[in-house]
């Protein structure tokens, strides 16, 4: 008598393939969805060499140190700025605002023209930066530009 064992074709489960795939993608999207502490650091504002040349219509807007704001090169106050940039985009809405505050001026100076520009319209204002390269920060330079001498 000759026994016959009937050879089953091998089944390839997906089942518990599927699930690894799912936990994983749920793993993902969980923590990537959680966001970082950002530390505070002493820094200075970033200055830049490359800045490509737009075609759009640029407005400067500049603060000097003494907090008086410029639209352009004419000084005005900062309800005449609102007015200026409420015209300025009824004429031409891809205008583009460029903030210029000189280094010295105050945070809240600046916040105060930022808010008046996004009351005014303006989706995203531009912060202007210096176009010479970024010294390279050594520990020498950094405790000069700090002022710190503690050790």
């Amino acid at each position: 008598m000759i026994l016959r064992v009937k050879r089953r074709k091998a089944r390839l489960e997906i089942t518990p393939m599927i699930d690894i795939i799912f936990f994983l993608l749920v793993f993902f999207l969980l923590f990537s969805t959680f966001k970082t502490a950002e530390t505070g650091v002493e820094v200075e504002l970033p200055k830049t060499v490359n800045i490509g040349d737009t075609e759009q219509n640029t407005i400067v807007v500049s603060i000097t140190k003494e907090e008086r704001i410029f639209y352009g090169k004419e000084p005005v106050g900062i309800e005449e700025l609102a007015r200026k940039v409420q015209r300025e985009l009824r004429q031409d809405p891809a205008s583009r605002f460029v903030v210029k505050p000189d280094t010295t001026v105050p945070y809240m100076e600046l916040i105060k023209v930022m808010d008046t520009l996004a009351g005014a319209g303006v989706k995203q204002p531009l912060l202007g930066v210096d176009r010479r390269q970024t010294p390279k920060v050594t520990p020498e330079n950094q405790m000069e530009r700090t002022g710190d001498d503690s050790i």
